[in-house]
Order: C-alpha cells, then structure tokens, then sequence
C-alpha cells in the first residue's frame, strides 16, 4: 500500500513534517512520526517517500543525516546486531514461539519526548513498538521460529540502556494421572525447617523432613528431559508487600538475601495468639512463568491494599480462602499496626570485654570474671555488637528493668533480676531470658498492708488485693551484661539514670521501637476512651510518668528529654512535663512524680499505638492495635471528606448547585447537609473537616471488628477485588506449625500439606509446572515407564497440556466424591449387635468442627457431610474394614474415630469403642475430568 501523500496537503502535516526533517533523524524515525498513516509498509520506506516528497513538492533540501539525532542509527547500524545476540542466545532452548520487548534508552525516551513536544502525538508510532517488531522480524527469519503476541513460548527482553537481553520461558505443562502405591510419603516436597535443606543432625543430612515425595518421583525425568530447575506451583505475593518481621516491616521482594536472619510475626488459629516465627523457606517466582492471574484488594474501612496471586490464601470468617474464591462485602482478618521500615545497621561494637569486667570490678568483685566472659561468649552476647540478633531482646529487656523491674545487688554482692507484671507478659520475658540461654525461676508475692504518706504528711493505707507472681533471674552473667547495657542498680527512685547512649545512637529504628514499646508497656496509660460523657469517639491522653527524689528531679527531667528525643524519632509528639508532688519516704524524704502528657492529635496517637505500640503489656497492646484501627478509620474516612471538600469547590465554582454536586458525589461520607455547610457564605475551615455524625463509636464498632477475634486482630470488609498485571511474586513459609504470616497487615497463610498416610489406589488426575524448560520435545511414554520404576507412585496418561493454567483451576475447582478402604483396629472387641447401626450414618448429615490435626491453620468452623455409601467386613474380632463413599471434603478419619467429639455422628460412638489404628486407602475418586 502506498503512502496517502494527499493528507500532506494539510499545511499542518507539511509543517509537522519540516520541523522532523529539520531535526536530522533517519528514514524510520521521520517515518515512525507519521506511522498511523499508510498501512502495509515499514517506518523506513514511509520516511523515504516523505523525504522525497519534502525535497520535490516543499523544494527544501533534505539529506539523510550520517547520524541520526534521536534513535544514533540504531536501525541502520545496531539492530542487527542485537537480533544476532538474541538468535545465539536462543541456541540453548528447544521453542517454537517467541515475543519481543524492550527497554528504550533513557536519553532517547527523552528526545522522543522533546520532539513531541513540538510535533504533537498525532500520527505518532512509539520508538519501542518499532524495535520490538523490527527486531521481532531479524529474529524471526534467522531462528524461522514464530512471532507470537498472546502466549509465546519465550518472552525476550532487550535492555537498551545496559545491552543486557533476558529470556523469560514459559512453563511446560504436563498432566496425566498418578497413584500412589505407598504410605509415608507426602504429596510435596518438605523442607527441614531447622537447616533450611542444606542438612543436618534432625533431617540426617537430607534437608528434608521425607526422604521423598510424590511430586520429586514424578518431577525427576520430567526436569532432566526439559532441563528445566524445579517444578512448582503456589500462591505468591507481589514484591512491593510489607511483611510483619519480630521487630519491623520489610518489603517481601528484600527478604530474599536476609530472610534466614529475620523471624515473622505468626497468629496460632488454634491457641488465638500472636507470636514469632522463624521463616522455614523462602520463594520467588514469575508470575507469568507459573500462569497465574494477579488481584489486588482493597478494603472499605481504611483503603488498605494487598496485591497477591489467585491461590494465596487469606483468613476470613469462612477460614483460610484462596483470594479467586473471595468476593466483594467479605471480611477478612487484619492486624493492625503502621509500618516500621527495616534499615540495615552499621556493624560496631556496643559491649566488648572491658566493659563486663569493669562491671564486675564495681559491683560484683568476689565472682568469676573470666566464667562470666566465657558464657557470654559461648551465648553469643560477648562482644555485643550493633548487628547480634539478640540486640532486639535485650534492648526490650534493659527498657523493662526501667519500669516494672529490678536490678538487685545486696550487701553481700548477691545479684539477681526481678520482673513484676500480669503472668502472661512475665512468661513473654521468661521466654526471651531462656532464649538467650538463661534460667529463670518464680516466687510468689503475699498481699501485704502498708501505710504511706503523701507529700504533705497525710497517711494513707495500701493493701494489696491478691497474690502476685514475680519473674527471677539469678544469673551474674546476664546480670552484668545488663547493667553493662544501662540498666539501672538498685532503687531507682534514688539513682541517677539516663536513657543509655547505645540506644540514642544506634543507626535505624528498629531496636530504638524494641525499648520504648518495652519501656512505655511498663508506665504509661492503657489506651481508653475520653472520660467526657458524650465523646465516645475520642481517646484520652496517653500518660506517662516516673518518680524521683527532690534533690533528683533535674535528673529525672533529663531523663524525660532523652524520652522526648527518642519519641520524635518517630514523630510522636508530647507537651511539656508536670512535676506533682508525689509522697514521703521512710528516711522522710520527699518524691517528685514527673507527668508526660502525648498530644491527643489523633495523627500523633496513630505513631504511638501504630509504630511503637507494646512489648510486654498484652493488654495495651492489644487495646492499641484496636485504637489504631479506630483512628485509621477515621483518618481514611477525613481524608475522603477533605478531598470532596476541595472538589466541591471546584464545582461550584463551575455553576453546579449543591444539590448537583450531592448527587455527582453519591458518598455516603458526605451528607447534603455537610455540603451546604461547607459551601455556605461563611467559608468553612478545610483543617476543621471532621468524621460525620453517624460515625460509629468506639464500642459499637468494636463489638462487631473483633468478633471470634483476640489479640489485636479486627475484621475489615473487602471492597475491590480487581486483577492487575504483576511480574515477579514471592511466597515465604514458617517454622511454625501456624503456617501464617501478616502481609500489608492481612492475615494471610502459605501452601498446606496433605496427609502422607493414605494411600491413593484409583488415577488422581494431575498437572506439573516445569518452571523455565531448555527443552520442549520429549517422548512421554519412556518417561512414564521411568517414573513407573519406583514401585512407590505410577502414573499413565502423560500428555502436554497446552491450557496447563485453566487445567490447574479446573483441579482445584473440583469436589469429588471419594470411595475410601479402611481397616479400622478396635482397641476391644467388637459387638457384632451394634454392625446395624453403622447404616444411621447415610440418613443424617455429618456435623464435623475442624478436625484437632490441621486446627492450626484452618478456621474452626462447623461443616455439613454427608456419607453416601458405607458396607463394612469383620477381619478379626478387632478389625474391621470399611468401604465408604462420602461427599467431597468430609474428614474421613475424623468420621471413623470422633475426633474428641468434634465430629458426630461417627464410627467409635456408634460401636461404643475406642479406635486403635487405621490404615486408609483412596479407592475411587469420582471425578469428571478425563
């Protein structure tokens, strides 16, 4: 087709065309301006008949350029060259398809833009389209493989700026069916949680929990056949996710070279309680190498996002649900907490040798100085420096003994640690102390009676209402690390003391939160509402505050500075300190009570309760995390109002009546009568914009957020779930058998586990994800008789699956009822009398809680089954074999034994006997798919 040299009759196209010519760029750069016109051609053979109409009908003298002035003769000199490196580079794989794509160099992307500056876009091809095709069509003729646009085996990606060319491969599919002929094998690969695979004592060297597994019998020819590294299939999340590490945030994508250095935050479903975890395995993937689809979801409540693959599973009110099969109004678990970015630490020294024994010479000099250093050392602790992973424990430790603890040195040169508080927070210290590789003991505190007077010589009597547990630690070793640390000795009413200078030095933010969330669990206020009778959406304000001796006060005010420096670290703000007198002592001297007052903005609360929160006080913490999500909401819900605000002035000012611009917004955050308000003549204050009347209180809220919830954790509603486009995506497991972990603050697990004492006799359809294939072309009926060798697994029907993604949903969509072999050993002997009644079980549903084995990673939810056959064999006078068929989902063993009662009706309660043992075996799996 040739050129429509008619539109160059506008004298706006012949002016577009001089200022091109007049920029000296080459035939398919002149072209490429005018590349919507004139279809069937190349942007070079388009710049020559442009260049040739420019010279005879606009009579200017236009020569191609020596060098192109945007694209520097890429396409005369460079991209042969580049179609050359790609074909070599494509040598090693076996495909048939393939699609190009680049990065354009950043000084050209910038004089492309300069010239459309002042040509317009009109006509316009982008410089990247014409590379990716042009060098499209080189490759193609010199490997005579196939461009292909929508699922090309290889993806090539040539960077411009650096020279580098990467090749995506897309993953192989294969399906077929398996059996599975031996039990003690799970269907996955386990990783040995505690030498992350690379072997030790408890695996045997393996690194792995089972020797094999179904997957690794299957995958062994297929990845030596393909070339390919590993197959997989999981639910990821996208790189840019915050996950909730013990002492910050960190983006999942930066885990990826430290994540066996960190430790998660986990929520047990079983125990309903937050704790650490050690992450076990650590994932990455390509989100179009695995074939899946990309969602991210927003909440209504506080806009808060996540962006993970369709098979991430996350804790709703239903349970553990993969994100396809949520839907809009569901609700799913957050924690609440504002992110704390982790930031990487300069290695220095923070107690070395000298600074023990100079301890030990003050305080303690009949110990064992060198017994001390040695256990330190053998612990780890000594010398100390910036990055030793128990900084964090000991930083929240020393901030502790500030508040609610004791540094004991009696006058014999006895030592030892006392921690007071609620048990459950002593048993969080007890925990850290054994961690760091001490004992501690407890003693318990009789109530006593004592009388005390004030400031002023008023007495006054204080009795103790129970008894109190008390947390002891006796290690010297510990003892003078800590006090090396800054902890304080003795009374600290009557001691000078400052925040240590380790603590206000240390680069990051991470071990500065550890101790204040320590030190402000042990003296400052629980989060609680305004004590105004009608403010029942507003907070007091937080308190904290500390006692000194008179002639101490400017000591306990620098203190308080120090506290203030470190707060503002984390832009949290408070006023300035009020000295109360406080009481007298027995030696007749007299106590000063030092008040920091917070500011009560609620930005200012969200720091506090958001970034720092707790450590060692559950129920503020607790409290804190329910008090931010309050704020959070209403924050989210002020900025909305305050972004209308301003877009209802812009609308006025267009003409359009408040009744209008009501109806355009159509936001339930905004009342007609808060547009009349903010529109009238008396110009409201766009700083005081509030939340609207019908905001709920805090204790209304609460009561529905929390529901079948502890620990901190609220419902939020999902808004919007909508697919995205994502590249790389990465998924992390814990060593705990919770098998959870926060993301953005969603609570959220990795991939569960089947049980590996079944076996499956029938043909279980499957699909295998060979994860970036070398090779494509195979014989699959030699494989089969490879795999076939293990005498463990047998599979047939091995086939390439083309629609390997949609076969995936299709298997994991399906409910198939099952017919199942038990042989059930009774622990007495059977009544044969009681064999009729088995036949009750197939007339009334099945009732089954979440069986007790797999409690701690699904929600504990009544189920509904139903048995649809059951006949049954005596093998002895205490076995039994079974045959049932039962409804997809039905926990078998749990319908044969009772589960401790959490399934009814079942087997042992009909038969009235206990069971013994049972060896299970999938029989028939009635699917559909062929």
């Amino acid at each position: 087709m040739e050129f429509p040299i008619e539109v160059l009759k506008d004298s706006k196209n012949r002016e577009k065309l001089l200022k091109v010519i007049g920029y000296q760029v080459c035939d398919n750069c002149l072209g490429r301006q005018f590349g919507m016109l004139g279809h069937g051609m190349t942007n070079s053979d388009r710049g020559k008949i442009l260049r040739k109409f420019a010279v005879k009908s606009l009579k200017l003298k236009s020569k191609k350029p020596e060098t192109c002035s945007l694209c520097k003769n890429f396409f005369s000199q460079e991209i042969t060259k580049v179609a050359k490196q790609i074909s070599n580079k494509l040598k090693k794989i076996e495909f048939e398809t393939f699609l190009v794509g680049s990065i354009v160099a950043n000084e050209l992307e910038r004089k492309q833009e300069d010239l459309w500056e002042k040509i317009g876009i009109d006509d316009v091809e982008p410089i990247k389209s014409e590379i990716n095709r042009e060098v499209g069509k080189l490759v193609e003729k010199l490997t005579k493989k196939k461009f292909d646009l929508k699922t090309p085996d290889v993806t090539i990606l040539f960077d411009m700026n650096t020279g580098n060319i990467r090749l995506q491969v897309r993953s192989l599919y294969i399906s077929g069916k398996y059996q599975k002929l031996a039990r003690g094998i799970p269907q996955t690969k386990w990783i040995c949680s505690n030498c992350k695979g690379k072997g030790c004592i408890e695996c045997g060297g393996e690194g792995k929990l089972y020797k094999n597994s179904i997957q690794e019998i299957i995958e062994k020819p297929l990845l030596v056949a393909t070339k390919s590294k590993k197959s997989s299939f999981h639910g990821c999340i996208a790189a840019n996710t915050r996950i909730l590490l013990n002492e910050c945030t960190l983006d999942i994508g930066k885990l990826q070279n430290c994540w066996n250095g960190h430790e998660v935050i986990t929520f047990d479903t079983e125990k309903n309680e937050i704790k650490s975890s050690k992450i076990a395995d650590f994932m990455e993937f390509n989100a179009a190498d695995l074939g899946l689809k990309i969602y991210e979801i927003t909440t209504k409540e506080t806009g808060r996002k996540i962006t993970v693959t369709e098979e991430h599973p996350f804790f709703t009110q239903k349970g553990m649900i993969p994100v396809r099969k949520i839907k809009n109004g569901w609700k799913v678990a957050i924690y609440p907490y504002e992110s704390l970015i982790y930031q990487e630490i300069k290695d220095r020294i923070i107690i070395n040798e000298n600074d023990i024994i100079n301890v030990i010479k003050k305080y303690v000099t009949t110990s064992h100085t060198w017994k001390i250093i040695k256990e330190l050392r053998e612990r780890g602790l000594l010398p100390l420096n910036s990055k030793n992973k128990n900084l964090h424990v000991l930083a929240r430790i020393v901030a502790f003994l500030f508040g609610d603890g004791t540094v004991r040195l009696s006058r014999k040169r006895d030592v030892g640690l006392e921690f007071y508080g609620e048990k459950r927070d002593l048993n969080n210290i007890a925990l850290d102390i054994k961690n760091l590789g001490f004992k501690t003991s407890w003693k318990t505190t009789v109530p006593r009676k004592s009388i005390v007077e004030d400031f002023y010589g008023k007495q006054k009597i204080i009795e103790g209402k129970r008894r109190q547990k008390v947390l002891l630690c006796y290690s010297k070793s510990l003892w003078s690390l800590l006090v090396a640390l800054g902890a304080p000795v003795g009374n600290k009413v009557i001691k000078k003391f400052r925040i240590p200078d380790w603590v206000k030095k240390i680069e990051g933010l991470s071990v500065k939160k550890e101790f204040l969330a320590s030190l402000l669990g042990t003296e400052i206020d629980t989060p609680r509402l305004d004590k105004r009778k009608y403010n029942k959406k507003s907070f007091n304000t937080p308190r904290f505050s500390i006692n000194k001796e008179e002639s101490l006060v400017k000591n306990g005010l620098e203190f308080i500075e120090d506290l203030n420096d470190l707060l503002k670290e984390f832009c949290v703000y408070t006023l300035k300190p009020r000295l109360i007198p406080y009481t007298t002592r027995k030696d007749r001297t007299k106590t000063i009570k030092i008040c920091l007052d917070f500011s009560n903005n609620f930005e200012n609360l969200l720091h506090l309760w958001g970034k720092i929160g707790f450590r060692y006080a559950n129920k503020k913490d607790t409290m804190a995390r329910y008090a931010y999500e309050y704020l959070s909401m209403k924050k989210y819900v002020v900025d909305i109002r305050k972004d209308l605000y301003k877009k209802s002035l812009e609308l006025k000012k267009m003409g359009l009546t408040p009744v209008q611009i009501h109806r355009k917004f159509n936001n339930s955050f905004v009342s007609y009568k808060d547009l009349a308000l903010w529109l009238s003549p008396k110009k409201h204050r766009f700083q005081h914009i509030k939340i609207p009347n019908d905001f709920p209180e805090f204790t209304i809220w609460k009561k529905v957020a929390i529901k079948n919830l502890k620990n901190g954790l609220t419902w939020e509603t999902v808004k919007n779930i909508n697919e995205v486009n994502s590249s790389k995506v990465y998924d992390l497991s814990t060593q705990d058998s919770a098998h959870t972990f926060f993301a953005n603050g969603f609570l959220v697990s990795n991939s569960g586990r089947e049980d590996i004492d079944a076996r499956n006799l029938d043909w279980r359809p499957f699909v295998i994800e060979l994860v970036k294939p070398e090779k494509r072309k195979f014989n699959l009926k030699d494989l089969e008789k490879k795999i076939n060798k293990s005498k463990k697994v047998k599979v047939q029907r091995l086939a390439f699956a083309k629609e390997g993604k949609q076969l995936i949903h299709e298997l994991k969509a399906e409910k198939s009822e099952k017919t199942y072999l038990a042989e059930v050993e009774f622990k007495n002997p059977i009544d044969k009398k009681l064999l009729k009644n088995l036949k009750s079980l197939t007339k009334e549903p099945i009732m089954q809680k979440t069986p007790l084995r797999v409690i701690h990673r699904r929600a504990d939810i009544l189920r509904k089954r139903w048995v649809k056959r059951i006949s049954w064999k005596l093998v002895g006078n205490k076995k039994i074999q079974f045959k049932i068929r039962t409804e997809s989902g039905t926990y078998i063993k749990e319908l044969i034994t009772g589960d401790e009662g959490r399934t009814n009706p079942n087997v042992s309660d009909i038969l009235k006997n206990k069971v013994k043992k049972i060896n299970l075996d999938v029989v028939k799996i009635h699917t559909k798919i062929k």
